[in-house]
Parts: C-alpha cells; structure tokens; sequence
C-alpha cells in the first residue's frame, strides 16, 4: 500500500516540476521556418549560400536571405516562399 502511494506522490511531483520546467525553458520558434521548409525542394545543395534548405528558411524567415535564394527551385518555389513571408516576387524575364 506504501509503495502505491510513495510511486503515485512522486509521479504526481515529478509530473507537475516537468510543467514548471517546459514554461521555464521554453524556446520560441517561427512558424515561417517550418513553412518554407516545406516549400523547399530538400536537395541540400548550399548553391544559395547556406548549407542547406534549413539554413536558408531561416535565413529568408530572419529577413537575411532574399525570397528567391532557391537556384533549384526556381520561380515556383519563390513565388510561394513570397506568398509565406508576405512580399511580392519580381518576375523574371
């Protein structure tokens, strides 16, 4: 019966300090990253000037890296990181 309510107390502790500590530490992260992560092609490459699609999304997300970094995915992936960051894209001609 002791050992019930001894595991049951400390999970309830060990429960409610894992709450404090996640508000405590918690990190905040843009959704804009994740987004145009998802638009990028994936191959890696590092053609933009960041050592891979990670780097770029946030690179473009921080305001560093222009919309139209992307060598691989040309206009299509442009427009539509446009479309996330909310600026226009220039045509090419």
């Amino acid at each position: 019966m002791y050992t019930l309510a001894v595991s049951f107390t400390l999970a309830l502790i060990l429960g409610i300090l894992l709450g404090i500590f996640e508000k405590l530490f918690y990190v905040p992260v843009d959704e804009r990253i994740a987004k145009i992560r998802a638009v990028l092609p994936g191959v890696n490459c590092g053609a933009c000037g960041y050592p891979g699609c990670d780097g770029f999304a946030a690179g473009v997300a921080a305001g560093e890296a222009p919309v139209t970094g992307c060598v691989v995915g040309r206009a299509p992936v442009a427009q539509a990181i446009g479309e996330i960051m909310g600026v226009p894209v220039p045509a090419k001609k």
